[in-house]
């Protein structure tokens, strides 16, 4: 009789391979329960009540510069939640019923990034995160703040309409450049689902100027008070009496007679508004820059030289800035709270359906060249810190008629120079009238025709010649 044979790795590894495969179901019973009970779905389900499937989720897409205003709503609702469940970070996905239907875990890290929310204060803030909040007033929500977008999940439509509401306003009111001074730079992504195009905001700081260090004939300065620190203060008054608030002021005049002095001298006299600055590459984000003013009025928008982008229409090789700047004037409003302050050295070649147009420029103050009063007070604001017991001031206030402050101040910054190269170490620092001749002579006839009109001084290079002890070379 012939006796089965029976391989011998097969009675040595039968309980082995069994012993392997319990092992291997119970890993996999392990990992399955783990991931039914760490999965981000079924907090999500027993928060808002019921399957996600069956809920309501509102999208609405994401600018840059909103990131921060949003992270703070949703940690003050947080805030408000009782018995609060952590952020949970969502990874990468951006779409939050895409990660509910992958069964993502709760266990990825939470990603964040620092945004600045002011010029000198910074916050930490969720790039991609799901909370689960229940504040007073609201039924139980998801939001997702995600790279793109920021989503609402609730029950019903109702429930997440209101969510949505909640936080949009939470946003608005602790929005971190209400009040600010800020320039607009075109952000590197493309339009939004809805037509926006995104942009970044940049805190700016504007040194603060004194009314006592404008030195303007006193009725100019009032005229401008009125035109903007008036419409700030009786805003309210005008508008129960239906008159409209938003306003347009065209500052004009030569070069350096102080119109850019006035602008920050006006933003920092108008705290409750927010001040929009477009100069040089922001003046291309006129349209981005009305936009921020409509969602941040009372603002202040102020865009100097104007004349770069609001040429008139037969100079104007290029006007797609033009009709952005006159579309979004007219499309503000007479109800919005904005007021348009625009400068120019050339009034002359705007376009005169900005400039000659009550809704778009309401008043124009023109800037002139100071008087014999006014350069007295400019003669006394620039010689702080020097002694000049030693000048005739009267010869040199007759000699600088039609000098702009910019020159004047030049001037005595050259005189003060000329003064140090001669071996003058006094303190304060004295000067004398030869200082001041080789001075102008400096300024004038080696600076030539350009230099006096970059800083605003009369065209006649024969005006000063002889006057101050010289003779011209």
């Amino acid at each position: 009789m012939t006796m089965p044979i029976t391989p011998l790795f097969a009675v040595e590894f039968e309980p082995f391979v069994a012993i392997g495969l319990i092992l291997l179901a119970f890993v996999i019973g392990f990992a399955v329960a783990a991931n039914y009970f760490m999965a981000v779905a079924r907090v999500v389900n027993a928060h808002i009540g019921q399957h996600w499937k069956k809920a309501t989720v509102l999208t609405r897409p994401l600018l840059n510069w909103e990131r921060v205003n949003l992270f703070l709503a949703l940690e003050a609702l947080r805030d408000e939640t009782p018995n609060a469940f952590r952020v949970i970070g969502m990874g990468y996905v951006n779409e939050l019923t895409s990660a509910l239907a992958q069964g993502m875990s709760r266990n990825s890290p939470i990603e964040y990034a620092v945004r600045p929310t002011s010029l000198t204060t910074n916050v930490k803030v969720v790039m991609c995160g799901l909370y689960l909040l229940r504040p007073s007033g609201l039924a139980p929500f998801a939001a997702m703040l995600s790279r793109t977008s920021l989503e609402v999940m609730a029950a019903t439509a109702e429930q997440a309409q209101a969510a949505l509401d909640r936080i949009l306003a939470e946003a608005q009111k602790r929005n971190v450049y209400r009040g600010q001074v800020l320039v607009v730079e075109q952000a590197g992504y493309a339009p939004t689902g809805d037509g926006e195009r995104d942009f970044q905001i940049q805190f700016h700081d504007l040194p603060k100027v004194a009314r006592e260090e404008i030195i303007l004939p006193e009725e100019v300065l009032k005229v401008v008070e009125r035109n903007v620190i008036g419409l700030l203060a009786h805003a309210e008054i005008l508008r129960r009496a239906g008159r409209g608030t938003r306003h347009g002021v065209l500052f004009h005049g030569p070069p350096g007679v102080g119109k850019t002095l006035v602008t920050k001298y006006l933003a920092r006299a108008c705290p409750t508004y927010t001040v929009i600055l477009l100069t040089g590459r922001q003046l291309r984000l006129v349209r981005e820059s009305c936009v921020l003013a409509r969602l941040l009025q009372p603002a202040l928008i102020v865009i100097e030289d104007v004349d770069l982008i609001a040429a008139d229409r037969s100079q104007n090789f290029d006007t797609t800035l033009l009709h952005d700047l006159m579309d979004e004037m007219d499309g503000l409003g007479p109800k919005a709270d904005v007021i348009f302050l625009l400068t120019t050295n050339r009034p002359r070649i705007l376009e005169t359906a900005l400039a000659a147009r009550p809704g778009r420029v309401d008043q124009a103050v023109y800037f002139p060249l100071p008087d014999h009063d006014c350069r007295r007070r400019l003669f006394a604001h620039f010689s702080q810190g020097l002694d000049l017991s030693g000048v005739d001031i009267e010869p040199l206030l007759e000699k600088t008629e039609g000098a702009s402050p910019a020159f004047i101040a030049e001037l005595f910054r050259k005189a003060a120079l000329l003064a140090a190269e001669r071996g003058e170490r006094s303190d304060p620092l004295k000067l004398t009238t030869a200082d001041f001749t080789n001075a102008i002579r400096e300024l004038v006839e080696f600076g030539g025709m350009l230099t006096q009109q970059l800083l605003g001084y009369r065209t006649d290079p024969d005006a000063f010649r002889g006057g101050l002890g010289f003779q011209a070379g």
